[in-house]
């Protein structure tokens, strides 16, 4: 989506759905209804998305782009691991001030057994500071996804990731023409 210049603006668990009921299922994003078409380098201040899966430049109004999708990423994968959401309260307000304010916890049993990489992909995710969040080209290939894995497969995600960065750099400079 990124490299095609769509930010989707609503990345939540309920948004991601299988392709399937097999061992082989793909996941697929979907509701792109909050999407926007950004360039390169452009930024919005819109209030969108869900409140728990908001990231904090989203909360605090402030210009943001491509990254609010990596934050909620990053809630999603923390969900996944964990069973729960890392900043969730009843109180809007309370929610609002953890997820701008408050660090990551990681105190879970679920976390000691994930083990360190996955807490290291999620702090980079879910790092407060849009400009040093990890990027989506570094997250695919982040060593909790692909490990040690020098597969064909391996490869090929990094050469689609580089692809279709050059396709998107390319779309972008024909619409500024």
């Amino acid at each position: 989506m990124h490299n095609y210049g769509i930010c989707h603006r609503d990345m939540k668990l309920e948004n991601i759905m299988m392709t399937d009921d097999t061992e082989d299922s793909e996941p697929r994003i979907v509701d792109f209804g909050l999407a926007k078409f950004l360039g390169p380098s452009e930024t919005v201040n819109d209030l969108f998305g869900t409140l728990g899966y908001a990231a904090p430049e989203i909360l605090k109004k402030e210009q943001y782009s491509f990254s609010v999708d990596m934050w909620a990423l990053g809630i999603i994968t923390y969900a996944l691991v964990s069973g729960c959401l890392p900043f969730d309260h009843e109180n809007k307000k309370e929610l609002v001030r953890m997820t701008c304010e408050e660090p990551v916890d990681f105190n879970m049993s679920a976390f000691t057994k994930a083990g360190k990489v996955v807490k290291n992909l999620i702090s980079n995710l879910l790092n407060k500071d849009p400009s040093k969040r990890i990027k989506i080209e570094d997250s695919i290939m982040h060593e909790w996804i692909v490990g040690a894995d020098s597969s064909p497969q391996a490869r090929k995600r990094k050469n689609f990731v580089h692809e279709a960065d050059n396709k998107f750099s390319l779309l972008a400079l024909t619409e500024n023409k």
